[in-house]
């Protein structure tokens, strides 16, 4: 028995210790952004970068167009050769290229429709850094693969931290939207740069096994466009619709719900995709692994989530600074929006790991053609927020459709499934009950009101969640991972 049991247990641990590498990853990533976000917020100002964001939210949409999944492929052949590597790193090398053109031959179409004439320059600086990005070695692909993310996470964390003093000074000198466009163009070469630095794969140019390569990732790019078309699409057709300056309470404030739910959380996503790879020819082991995981993920998302609801106009004000108030009710919407939103990407990988990759194309497609349908009445009845309602509507009926696949995956009730969700509800909603009245009562500096209502949510929502799962028999999912872990340390007697 200790036999049999000896590799799950090896592969629980791995998994587990990567997602604790990838939080950290994501964490640090996020932290030197907010602190890139809180500095520029201060020296530009919101139409600075309303400008940018039209000019983003095109390479968002053509992103979609040219994610092919080559670094998803890799993870999911078991198998994969040097060759297949190489075709990968030339496929990517190839994408860049065309991206980066494509970006800069649209430039003076959508430099018309948001009626700003530097947008042609500005695309021509971010098109040439997105070739320079689909030069990045295609090795560090192998440290994803094998659980390594220890060895990403230093491979990602100087160039983050070039990116942000380089924006944070050139905004200083400059103090224009330029500050914005040139820190993304030199995080890329940054990235570049020490992917070959940092990592010996030294890839080379073949096409050969493209088809291969192709028939896993045909899926993936379908997805990805729709994917893209959902999540971007406002914002283009906002730029023509209202002022810079709406653009950039609209994308600054999508952009801070984002870093702390989907961007922080999705690591714990990301982490699980090589073992998800790795046990799809498992079904027990895939079945538990997945409830295991799912319960953990939720369990840090829809506090997250619920909290940037709750807090979102002190968030704003110390994060962003007094000119960015009007956002406050922009970012509390994305806060539940992304909620809905990274649930459907949590599962997204799943199935893409898992053989279900056509049907979560196909019901991307359907999400994404109805959003399309839906933008402009949305907007003309409610506004801004009618627009994130819409989404978040489209997003919460696709969590119900892919859970249902998901779960026949696995072979277990879609009920089961959806009970992981019950406990951080309950908790969320003690935390948020008790805290919602409190941002209204305290009359203290915007950050003394945050961090006392942050601290007074977290306690409510550790205290309440610990004592359902108490209450539930003590199923898998954080509690038990934290508590196994803490255990495991010596620092508790066990479970």
């Amino acid at each position: 028995m200790p036999a049999t049991q000896a590799p799950e247990s090896s592969l629980k641990d791995k998994v587990v210790h990567s997602a604790l590498w990838m939080i950290a990853t994501r964490w640090v990533h996020r932290l030197l952004g907010l602190i890139s976000t809180m500095v520029l917020a201060r020296v530009l100002m919101p139409e600075d970068f309303g400008v940018v964001a039209a000019v983003t939210a095109v390479v968002a949409i053509m992103d979609g167009f040219f994610e092919f999944g080559f670094d998803l492929a890799l993870i999911r052949e078991k198998d994969a050769t040097r060759d297949d590597f190489d075709t990968a790193w030339t496929m990517r090398l190839l994408k860049g290229i065309l991206f980066g053109l494509a970006l800069i031959a649209a430039s003076p179409l959508v430099a018309h429709y948001a009626d700003e004439g530097d947008i042609v320059a500005i695309s021509a600086l971010i098109g040439a850094g997105l070739m320079i990005r689909g030069a990045e070695n295609v090795g560090m692909v192998q440290f994803q693969k094998e659980l390594q993310f220890d060895r990403l996470f230093r491979i990602k964390l100087y160039p983050r931290i070039l990116g942000v003093i380089t924006s944070i000074a050139v905004a200083l000198w400059l103090r224009s939207y330029w500050a914005i466009v040139i820190g993304a163009v030199m995080l890329n070469v940054y990235q570049t740069l020490f992917s070959y630095l940092m990592c010996p794969f030294r890839p080379r140019l073949r096409l050969e096994g493209a088809g291969k390569l192709w028939r896993f990732s045909k899926w993936i790019v379908i997805s990805a466009i729709s994917r893209q078309l959902f999540a971007a699409t406002d914002r283009f057709a906002l730029s023509g619709w209202i002022s810079k300056e709406q653009l950039g309470f609209f994308s600054v404030g999508g952009s801070l719900a984002s870093m702390i739910t989907n961007e922080l959380v999705g690591a714990v996503g990301t982490a699980l995709i090589p073992g998800y790879a790795k046990l799809q020819d498992e079904q027990s082991r895939l079945r538990a692994a997945f409830l295991a995981s799912q319960s953990a993920f939720i369990a840090l998302l829809v506090p997250a989530a619920v909290g940037v609801f709750v807090l979102s106009r002190p968030l704003t004000q110390v994060v962003l600074g007094a000119q960015w108030t009007d956002a406050a009710p922009i970012l509390g919407l994305f806060g539940l929006f992304y909620l809905c939103y990274s649930i459907v990407e949590n599962l997204n990988r799943f199935m893409a790991m898992t053989g279900l990759q056509v049907i979560s194309a196909r019901s991307g497609i359907v999400r994404s053609t109805v959003f399309l349908l839906a933008i402009y009445p949305a907007f003309e009845i409610g506004g801004i927020a009618g627009l994130i309602g819409t989404k978040i509507t489209l997003s919460a009926v696709e969590i119900l459709f892919l859970s249902y696949h998901c779960t026949r995956r696995i072979d277990t009730p879609m009920s089961r499934y959806l009970g992981t969700y019950v406990r951080p509800l309950l908790a969320s909603a003690a935390m948020a009950a008790a805290t919602l009245p409190l941002v209204g009562m305290l009359h203290t500096p915007p950050v003394v009101t945050l961090f006392a209502c942050a601290g007074v949510g977290a306690v409510i929502y550790g205290t309440c969640s610990l004592a359902i799962w108490r209450v539930s028999g003590r199923p898998n999912g954080l509690e038990a991972i934290v508590i196994d872990l803490l255990a495991r340390k010596g620092l508790l007697p066990g479970r």
